[in-house]
C-alpha cells in the first residue's frame, strides 16, 4: 500500500466536556509515530485493556496493521489534542455484515468524552458502507467501557472469559456530525484509491 501524505489533510475539530478540542481524521500510514507515542503514553492497565496481553511496545508488522488501513473493509479514526496523540478507534469487517470494534484512548485524556466521539466517527462511517452491526470483547474488569454505550446487552463468553456485546447499527440514533464524518472518510477514500 502506498503511503499518503495527510499531514495537510483536514481534521474534524470536536468539543469534548472538559472543553479540550479533539481533531479527528482517519488514520494513515503516516500516523505511525503518533501510534507509536500514544502506545508508549498508554498505562500498563489501558494497554492490557486494548490489547489483551501486557505487551510493552508494537512491532513493525503490529504498526503495519494498525496504519496500513484501506478505510473500507478496516476504517481507522485518530485523534489528537493539542497536536498529541489522544486515541484511536476501529472497525474491521468479517466475513458477515458485522464488524468489530476497538477503541483505545491514552490514558490523561480519558474520561473526557474521547471514547464516544471515536465511537461515533465509526458509527457513522460503518452506517455509511452498509454496516448492520458492530460487536466488541472487552476483558470483564474493564466494564467503564460500557458507559459510553447504555443499555447495551453483554454476556460473558466462557470460552475466553471476555465480556462480548453487539449493537444494530439502526439502533443507535444518528449523530449531529454523521455527515462531516462521513464526507471525511469519502475523501480519505479518494485519496487513497489515488497514489
Amino acid at each position: 500500500m502506498a503511503t499518503e501524505n495527510l499531514d495537510d489533510f483536514p481534521r474534524i475539530p470536536v468539543v469534548l466536556r472538559d472543553g479540550s478540542i479533539a481533531e479527528l481524521r482517519p488514520i494513515s500510514p503516516d500516523d505511525r509515530p503518533l501510534l507509536e507515542e500514544g502506545f508508549r503514553q498508554m498505562s500498563p492497565e489501558s494497554r492490557f485493556a486494548r490489547f489483551g496481553s501486557g505487551i510493552s511496545s508494537l512491532r513493525d508488522a503490529e504498526l503495519r496493521y494498525l496504519t496500513e488501513v484501506d478505510q473500507v473493509s478496516h476504517v481507522a479514526w485518530g485523534a489528537t489534542i493539542d497536536d498529541q496523540p489522544a486515541g484511536a478507534g476501529r472497525y474491521i469487517l468479517g466475513s458477515g455484515p458485522d464488524a468489530e470494534v476497538a477503541i483505545a484512548v491514552v490514558d490523561r485524556f480519558q474520561r473526557r468524552g474521547l471514547g464516544r466521539v471515536l465511537f461515533d466517527a465509526l458509527v457513522a462511517s460503518a452506517r455509511a458502507g452498509g454496516i448492520v452491526g458492530i460487536h466488541f470483547s472487552i476483558e470483564p474488569w474493564n466494564r467503564r467501557v460500557l458507559r459510553m454505550l447504555p443499555g447495551v446487552e453483554i454476556e460473558l463468553n466462557e470460552t475466553d472469559d471476555m465480556l462480548e456485546g453487539r449493537i444494530d447499527i439502526e439502533e443507535i440514533p444518528p449523530g449531529e456530525r454523521d455527515a462531516e464524518f462521513v464526507e471525511m472518510l469519502d475523501l480519505c477514500r479518494l485519496r487513497l484509491s489515488s497514489t
